[in-house]
């Protein structure tokens, strides 16, 4: 190995296969079930993808004394071997990717372990693990995670409980199928928050729209819609046009008959329909009734689903089931718990105020009656594993979940990292039928598919463009030790099983584990603002706390720890014990970090990876890891998690996580100028992000940012604190200050430049500063970012782009765009690429396409097809390409 001062430098500072793992990592990102189903037994939130992980922790502790499965490596040596890898430059230790290999004499730390990425990987590939983390949720998930279990004891527990308890719940959940006398199961039920009007006092439907499901069923052309005035569900030929009630003869436009907008609702029995604030009136009259008027359903006769409207045997059974939680409510584990108050909670002034309140009394019913089954079981491990598939399946069973009705599924109460009221709440069926997702039944389906993961794991690659699977490589087997010191200690009761992980719930801040004991530290740390995990967290706690607050301290508390927390939240300002600001987080991961820096050995490195859209983010982790006594030696951009996912939501439309490779500083480093450093930065940024568009990569605007703040955060860090400007010392506040204005005045400017030339600014600036974001977009940072374009955000309301809500921004897609677009005078690129997509959509394309085709709108679809990784919009382009030159060349000739 080559030398760096007194050490040897490890392979990830050296290089790092970043085109062969992003290619792994894209597919992994919209199929985690698919890739490592372990990381699916239950949500966690900004988790990180297995194939990074590995990949780091290959880099990290390979040398020369790496070891490969001995049976891999006898069939390895028929084909010619591995090959030797040049540890100057150890490209080829990206061909190990693949083995069983087995750091069995290596130790991994992540001192915030969050979902357990690090310590999954690190035990695959044999290596010592030791997780750290505040929140006890985290913890329990982990150690479920990797703990073993007997598989055939686990299906026999769930057998039992659904021949008792599981079969009481499923009664709960039938219904009729309509046209017959027929039995039914409910697959969701659907209810509407009533507020009473504030002028004459009758009650108000809080529907935004007549819209049951909007996209078309598998068996006809028909949309599903609901009658305003009985209530009706019926089927319709356009959602958008006036269309009658087969059974009162009620005319109306279904997409426009509502009384929802914007926070206010407008009361239909008042001849001049007074609008209202919601929320001032949930804090007159309380929490809003609920009324249930539609019902998906599932024939078992005739396999076939539905919709249909909510019959009286519907009510019936919700009544049964509200009446015995009545009488049996004091002898059920349920929480009562209130509701932390916090910056992720947009729910609580719907009324929210306790945890029991998020649930109707069906599901109370439920939850507490297969949870006090499951706490009565022995075996405490099996147990625990059916506590995870419950605790996962909460997720889904409560009134905050709502109807995805492009594509006719349940979303649960984190489609964001927040927790926010729906005025028209789906009711899932707890146990589950034939489809359906979320269901107890489906969940425990999906932990047991983890453990037989952990048994015979797999590990999915790419060749000649097609996904391929390795088998056997890596079994997850974790046996947790109680102290540190027993690790590599022989496991009681077993015949050659050690002890082989350390799993501790606690703060970071001080970690009881011997000084320079550990390899590497492989970790992913709180990003900043972006998840406040422990108010989230929250929901699954008080559940959990009813049967582990026996066996575990950290399930005593009444809610999850928040003051020692490693995170900015500004918003929770009013409470003095949990406030935390930026300086609260510089100090507390800059304490983590430290605490890392003394658990490493004198040639251990620390690798993590970071993104975040804000200046802010980047500095405080930055003075974190300068102050913790490390500096940058590396950093790569690799592939984070997918476009809309809940953790990156309304914060940046950002891709890439940077993965940050440190080291301990041993040595004063010369005095330097920034501006000379900043010229470094500019061009290895835009070096890194050529390279990365010319390997196929299409980066957003949030990619550009984090791609350059990472290259700041490198070339800085190796000259700190000895950089000046103008004759004083840069700090880090004004250096990350710089680079923004790098970004936004070079690097983006070319990018809208580009556009621009192809079609108008306003579409080059949407496209460019708006997509990539998921469907809603915080409006604040939004205006930051166009007011630097000459753009003001109202302009995109204007143009029907975005829909205002509040403080957000909902993005409007092509086909709920189509009839704005129809009848707008002056259209943008981007309207016309939308409603071809609609007239693709609507099998109107060849007939209606020439009106809209044109150079903007063609070259819209393209960066569409790139920014949605969408190849239907690519298709569009081409066809209208085609035949627009076709007409042409036929024009030319006449």
């Amino acid at each position: 190995m080559t030398s760096n001062g007194d050490h040897d430098r490890r392979p990830i500072e050296i290089s790092f296969p970043i085109e062969q793992v992003n290619e792994i990592a894209n597919k992994e990102a919209h199929a985690k079930r698919y890739y490592r189903p372990v990381y699916t037994m239950h949500k966690w939130w900004a988790r990180r993808l297995g194939s990074v992980f590995r990949t780091m922790l290959l880099y990290a502790l390979a040398d020369e004394e790496m070891p490969v499965d001995g049976e891999r490596q006898s069939t390895l040596a028929e084909e010619g071997g591995l090959p030797d890898v040049d540890w100057e430059n150890p490209d080829a230790l990206w061909e190990y990717y693949l083995e069983d290999v087995d750091f069995g004499d290596k130790t991994v730390l992540d001192p915030f372990m969050g979902g357990g990425t690090s310590i999954v990987e690190s035990l695959r590939m044999g290596a010592n693990a030791i997780g750290s983390e505040l929140n006890p949720v985290a913890w329990f998930i982990v150690k479920k995670e990797v703990e073993p279990v007997d598989l055939d004891k686990l299906d026999a527990a769930y057998e039992q409980i659904e021949e008792t308890v599981g079969e009481e719940i499923k009664d709960y959940y039938r219904t009729k199928c309509p046209d017959s006398d027929r039995e039914g199961q409910a697959m969701y039920y659907f209810w509407v928050d009533e507020l009473p009007c504030r002028n004459c006092g009758e009650d108000v439907a809080l529907f935004k729209d007549y819209r049951l499901a909007n996209a078309r069923s598998s068996k006809d052309d028909h949309y599903n819609v609901v009658c305003p005035e009985c209530w009706h569900v019926f089927e319709t030929d356009d959602y958008r046009t006036e269309t009658t009630c087969p059974e009162c003869d009620h005319e109306y436009v279904p997409k426009e008959a509502g009384n929802v907008s914007r926070g206010s609702y407008t009361c239909p029995h008042c001849d001049d329909h007074p609008e209202m604030s919601i929320i001032e009136s949930v804090d007159r009259f309380g929490k809003p009734d609920k009324s249930l008027y539609a019902v998906e359903y599932y024939c078992p006769e005739t396999d076939e689903k539905g919709y249909k409207p909510a019959d009286e045997f519907d009510r019936e059974r919700y009544a049964d089931a509200q009446e015995e939680l009545e009488e049996i409510r004091d002898e059920l584990p349920i929480p009562t718990t209130e509701r932390y108050r916090g910056s992720s909670d947009r729910a609580r002034n719907h009324g929210y105020e306790r945890y029991d309140q998020m649930f109707n009394a069906r599901q109370l019913l439920s939850l507490g009656k297969l949870l006090r089954e499951i706490g009565s079981i022995d075996d405490q491990n099996i147990k625990e594993f059916l506590l995870l598939a419950f605790s996962s399946s909460s997720e889904f069973n409560n009134m905050l979940c709502e109807y995805n009705r492009s594509a006719n599924k349940l979303e649960g109460i984190y489609k964001r990292h927040t927790i926010t009221a729906r005025h028209t709440p789906i009711e899932n069926n707890f146990w589950g039928t034939e489809y359906g997702r979320g269901t107890f039944s489906g969940e425990f389906d999906k932990m047991r598919a983890g453990k037989e993961f952990c048994l015979n794991p797999y590990e999915k690659y790419i060749e000649d463009g097609e996904t391929k699977q390795q088998d056997g490589v890596g079994k997850i087997e974790g046996y947790v030790a109680d102290d540190p010191d027993q690790l590599g200690q022989p496991v009681e009761g077993t015949e050659n099983a050690t002890y082989n992980t350390y799993l501790r719930c606690g703060t970071s801040e001080y970690l009881p584990i011997e000084d320079d004991s550990v390899d590497a530290v492989i970790t992913d740390p709180p990003y900043f603002d972006n998840v406040m995990y422990a108010e989230v967290a929250d929901f699954y706690y008080v559940w959990l706390k009813q049967v582990l607050e026996d066996e575990y301290e950290h399930f005593t508390a009444e809610l999850t720890p928040k003051a020692s927390e490693v995170v900015s939240d500004p918003a929770g300002e009013d409470s003095v014990d949990t406030y935390r600001d930026e300086d609260h987080f510089v100090t507390g991961l800059t304490n983590v970090f430290d605490q890392a820096n003394q658990k490493l050995k004198d040639d251990g490195i620390m690798a993590f990876t970071f993104h975040h859209k804000e200046t802010e983010g980047w500095s405080t982790v930055l003075k974190s890891v300068l102050e913790a006594g490390f500096y940058v030696t590396s950093l790569y951009p690799i592939r984070g998690e997918m476009r809309g996912s809940t953790h990156i939501h309304d914060k940046a439309n950002i891709e890439y996580d940077m993965i940050v490779v440190c080291r301990d500083r041993d040595e004063d480093p010369e005095t330097v100028s920034w501006r000379s450093l900043e010229d470094e930065i500019y061009f290895r940024a835009e070096e890194e992000i050529n390279r990365l568009e010319e390997s196929g990569s299409r980066l957003t605007q949030g990619d550009v940012f984090a791609v350059t703040m990472g290259k700041c955060l490198e070339v800085y860090s190796r000259h700190f604190p000895n950089v000046t400007h103008e004759g004083e010392q840069m700090t880090v506040d004004a250096a990350v200050e710089t680079i923004r204005d790098i970004v936004d005045d070079q690097l983006m400017e070319e990018r809208v430049q580009t556009m621009s030339d192809e079609m108008d600014t306003l579409s080059a600036v949407y496209l460019t500063y708006v997509l990539g974001r998921g469907g809603t977009i915080s409006y604040n940072a939004l205006n930051k970012d166009l007011r630097q374009r000459g753009v003001d955000v109202a302009e995109l309301v204007h143009e029907d782009l975005l829909e205002q809500e509040g403080d957000h921004l909902n993005v409007r897609g092509p086909l709920d765009r189509a009839d704005d677009v129809e009848s707008k005078r002056n259209t943008l690129a981007v309207d016309k690429a939308h409603y071809m997509r609609y007239l693709y959509e609507t099998d109107q394309l060849a007939q209606k396409f020439g009106k809209w085709a044109d150079e903007g709108s063609i070259a819209a679809l393209r960066r569409l097809a790139e920014i949605e990784n969408d190849d239907e919009y690519t298709d569009i382009a081409d066809y209208v390409e085609e035949r627009t030159d076709t007409q042409l060349d036929l024009e030319d000739f006449s």
